[in-house]
């Protein structure tokens, strides 16, 4: 699974339905600010049949809380929403619930969980989209033309392109999903879903570059200060995450950015930094740069895109496999040695010290081909 299939849940809450005329660029800048995007590689948890081990992973995954001896804390920043995890045919929720779902991790490329329960997978066999109800129960299957979904910033909807190359979209608390225009493309060629903004705004584009704001009406052009592709969406929405197109030739990797949608301009930049996700409170990011399915190392940065932090696996042969905001402080990271193929989970502060072995060494399958974790999109 590359970086462009690692796309950040909770069920406290349902969204409302948000209609309105299509947007603008000016109107999207302004929008972005109330944009809560998940983050695309979260909080991970194991279900493990020991009971001393599934006491564990409930606290993992919650993060846990502090008091606050009478003293009314300042306001806290904006927040995403926790990661649910898969693992071996169980669905752990942020709030350490699990719900036993009918599926391999193998066949999943990606997975979701809506504000209303329901869980959406992107299929890799077969290719298609599935829904299960909050209970685990298969709802609904949808063909579709690419095994990739994009949930909202507060999960409130998921999209995906069908089959016949429109753009489906289904809200939390609707029974269907909604059908929107394609995305326009050269040939029979599908575009692709950057960002879902809510259930009918939708920025888009050509797989490299964000092009363009889909609505029910169609596309309107998105003009930035300069090309790029979305990537993620801080919690506030005051900044995004972007990627640029490689300038050197054969380079695997262009460099990164943030991007001020307000403003309109690039406001921090370096190029070691591919799939920059920000944490749960916005201030630090995190990349993860690899191949072959896998990653040397897990890398924290601050807003200015300062290195804060470093996590590498000890080991010649063990690698990240999949890495994510378990708080706004730490990472929790699926741990694998590619060659004996042991699977491990550990939580890491965010300077990347000290990980905590929270999900015992275990044995698992090829790392190149399959997550034994896979966290919600």
């Amino acid at each position: 699974m590359n970086d462009e299939t690692l796309l950040t849940t909770e069920l406290s809450r349902r969204a409302d339905a948000i209609a309105g005329a299509p947007l603008t660029f000016e109107s999207v800048r302004g929008r972005a600010h109330g944009i809560r995007r998940r983050r695309r590689t979260r909080a991970a948890a194991v279900v493990a049949a020991a009971v001393a081990l599934a006491v564990i992973v409930p606290t993992v995954l919650s993060g846990g809380s502090g008091g606050s001896d009478g003293i009314e804390p300042a306001p806290a920043p904006p927040t995403a929403p926790g990661s649910s995890v898969l693992h071996d045919g169980a669905l752990t929720l942020p709030d350490g619930d699990t719900v036993q779902v009918d599926v391999d991790n193998a066949d999943v490329s990606q997975m979701g969980v809506l504000t209303d329960g329901r869980i959406v997978v992107a299929m890799l066999q077969p290719r298609a989209v599935r829904v299960y109800g909050p209970d685990g129960s298969l709802d609904e299957q949808y063909p579709v033309e690419a095994d990739v979904i994009t949930m909202s910033a507060g999960g409130d909807a998921v999209a995906w392109v069908a089959k016949d190359l429109t753009v489906q979209v289904l809200a939390s608390g609707a029974a269907e999903p909604a059908t929107l225009p394609a995305i326009p493309m050269p040939g029979q060629a599908s575009g692709g879903i950057d960002a879902v903004v809510d259930a009918q705004h939708l920025l888009v584009g050509d797989h490299t570059t964000t092009t363009g704001i889909l609505t029910p009406d169609g596309v309107e052009d998105l003009a930035t200060s300069k090309p790029f592709r979305v990537i993620d969406v801080s919690p506030s929405g005051d900044l995004w995450a972007v990627a640029f197109m490689p300038t050197v030739e054969h380079e695997q990797y262009g460099c990164s950015g943030l991007y001020d949608p307000e403003a309109g301009e690039v406001v921090a930049q370096r190029c070691d930094t591919p799939g920059l996700q920000f944490s749960p409170d916005g201030r630090h990011l995190l990349s993860l740069a690899g191949d072959n399915n896998m990653y040397g190392e897990a890398l924290m940065f601050d807003r200015d895109l300062t290195q804060v932090g470093r996590f590498s696996p000890e080991g010649e042969t063990v690698v990240v496999s999949r890495a994510g905001w378990s708080d706004p402080t730490h990472l929790v990271v699926g741990v694998t040695d590619w060659q004996t193929s042991r699977w491990s989970l550990v939580r890491v502060g965010l300077d990347g010290s000290d990980p905590e072995v929270v999900g015992p060494e275990a044995p698992g399958r090829n790392p190149e081909t399959i997550a034994e974790y896979i966290v919600s999109a």
